[in-house]
């Protein structure tokens, strides 16, 4: 899979499906070990996700997700709109061009920043995706502004690409069959785990969740959005609504983690284990 299970992530990835809500100590170190990760270490992820300013504390020492990771959960969040995301492509594209000179920490920023919305590198130093965003212009200047693009890169429309090198851009720059193989992994992934969830031990569904939906997220959260012109949309479209499914289930099952109870049976079973 996609996401390795780290102290770093597993508390991340709670804080940005709670946003509203605070996160003890004592719930994010129980999660922590459904993925046997140490307590020490689950301590210090939180401290230096605190200082980079992706988690902040409450004055009872409780924690949610923090300003500096605001943007990348909004954009992150906007799987749950599925193809809505789009519109149809009449051919143009969107192009970003970056200055040459920019520093290296500024730069690998911006480039995150182009790669979150689907932009490759067609031409040295321009940046092309199919403009069929359904956000418009200014929307996605300003999304790509958040996620970190620098001040001096320039967002605009390009139509007058020779044939040729259309052609190459939609054939080349993104991985067209890992794509469509990642798309139906992970539909296969969750339609078995949610035949499965309920015959599980507690313990056992609560990591799958996880790491299942975990991953469709990333999958549909990551995705180009091509249109159909060149690559078929019908698998992203059925995964997207797989995981809508899939989503409510987990929900539904962390909600019961969550309570004071289900933490002590589980932490009990731990200590007479």
């Amino acid at each position: 899979m996609g996401n390795a299970v780290t102290p770093r992530r597993v508390v991340l990835n709670l804080a940005r499906v709670a946003p509203q809500r605070s996160l003890s100590i004592r719930h994010l170190l129980a999660v922590g070990g459904l993925f046997g990760l140490n307590a020490n270490a689950m301590r210090v992820a939180v401290t230096r996700l605190t200082a980079e300013g992706l988690l902040e504390s409450d004055e009872r020492g409780s924690y949610r997700l923090g300003p500096a990771a605001a943007a990348i959960h909004e954009h992150v969040e906007e799987w749950r709109r599925g193809e809505a995301r789009v519109r149809p492509w009449k051919g143009e594209w969107l192009a970003v061009t970056v200055p040459a000179a920019t520093a290296r920490a500024v730069r690998r920023v911006s480039l995150e920043a182009l790669a979150r919305l689907g932009l490759r590198e067609g031409m040295p130093g321009v940046w092309v995706r199919p403009d069929n965003l359904r956000l418009s212009l200014d929307a996605t200047n300003e999304r790509l502004r958040a996620l970190g693009l620098e001040d001096d890169a320039e967002l605009f429309r390009a139509r007058d690409f020779s044939r040729r090198l259309a052609a190459r851009f939609a054939a080349d720059l993104w991985p067209l069959r890992g794509l469509q193989r990642s798309y139906e992994s992970a539909q296969r992934n969750l339609q078995r785990s949610l035949e499965q969830l309920a015959d599980m031990p507690r313990e056992t569904a609560l990591v799958q969740s996880y790491l299942l939906g975990g991953e469709a997220i990333r999958v549909l959260a990551t995705d180009p959005l091509l249109p159909e012109q060149i690559m078929p949309t019908e698998a992203r479209a059925r995964l997207s609504e797989t995981m809508l499914h899939y989503d409510a289930v987990g929900h539904a099952l962390w909600k019961g983690f969550a309570s004071g109870s289900a933490l002590a049976v589980i932490q009990g079973g731990r200590r007479a284990g």
